[in-house]
């Protein structure tokens, strides 16, 4: 598989696990890997969709803050707004938010339900940790 290729489908992975989905996803990989922007059509042929469900996944993306549209010679072109590695830290973010508040939620339980609840917590904090650490760490780059 050509090397191109194979960035295109971990990006996608990466995308789809943080819940783009499949379209906006590839669209997202079409213009990472564009070494311009790139007009509606041009995207539909490259990611193989519809133009109609191109455009109405690019108007999703634009909305999420991800890309951007402009002007271009008489054409409305597309470019990425957010590098993936920020798309990446927000997920992480908003994940750690939740691991905290069910961190919080499960130690408010009676005593039955948190010895229940035992591993989970034990992952929940060790999940947090980590998270955190990785914070300090990007903070020092």
């Amino acid at each position: 598989m050509d090397k191109i290729k194979i960035v295109e489908r971990n990006i996608k992975q990466v995308l789809n696990h943080w819940g783009f989905g499949e379209i906006c996803s590839s669209i997202y990989a079409a213009l990472a890997l564009s070494d311009r922007p790139l007009t509606a059509k041009e995207i539909s042929k490259r990611i193989d969709y519809a133009y109609t469900t191109t455009i109405n996944a690019l108007n999703r993306i634009i909305g999420l803050g991800h890309i951007r549209k402009m002007r271009q010679e008489g054409k409305n072109v597309y470019y990425i707004d957010s590098d993936l590695s920020d798309i990446i830290k927000e997920k992480l973010r908003h994940f750690l938010e939740i691991l905290e508040e069910t961190e919080k939620s499960i130690k408010q339980l009676d005593d039955r339900y948190r010895e229940r609840l035992k591993g989970a917590l034990k992952t929940v904090d060790s999940a947090i940790q980590f998270l955190k650490k990785m914070e300090k760490m990007e903070a020092r780059e």
